[in-house]
């Protein structure tokens, strides 16, 4: 691994690392969230460009990262969607197993597209709700076209 590499992935683990210390555990499951996506994403990059090696670590990342959500789930407050949350990390890391054995980047690609649909509903739960009023004045607004926007 290159020194800039190193210092990439040192920044991205402070950056983390931060965001866990600073927030709640709504942060903290967003920020497993977008790291799940980003260890998913660079497997498959690994995976088009025959590294290996790389692919394995990001793989093996994204496998704790699930893991780790599994930790945050409190079947005490809510079972069923507790359960289900459960069920669905299980099946997630059993398709990353998979991946791994049978080189699959079909199994990569669909953990990730299950991913950043749970990712979007855990960002959509941290944005308070529109009215139904704010929602229709959204739908019935005009917006301008201009040079400006498509630039």
């Amino acid at each position: 691994m290159s020194i800039r590499a190193r210092n990439i992935d040192l920044f991205e683990t402070v950056q983390r690392d931060a965001d866990l210390l600073s927030g709640s555990k709504l942060k903290m499951i967003q920020v497993l969230f977008e790291s799940l996506c980003a260890a998913l994403s660079a497997a498959q990059g690994h995976g088009f460009n025959h590294v290996l090696e790389r692919k394995l670590q990001s793989l093996s990342r994204a496998q704790r990262i699930i893991k780790g959500l599994q930790l945050t789930l409190d079947t005490n407050k809510q079972p069923s969607l507790g359960s289900a949350l459960g069920q669905l990390y299980s099946y997630m890391g059993a398709r990353l197993w998979h991946a791994n054995v049978h080189q699959d980047n079909q199994a990569i690609h669909e953990v990730l597209s299950l991913s950043r649909t749970l990712s979007d509903a855990w960002q959509k739960l941290s944005h308070p709700a529109m009215t139904k009023g704010e929602m229709r004045s959204m739908e019935t607004k005009t917006w301008p076209v201009t040079s400006s926007y498509l630039a």
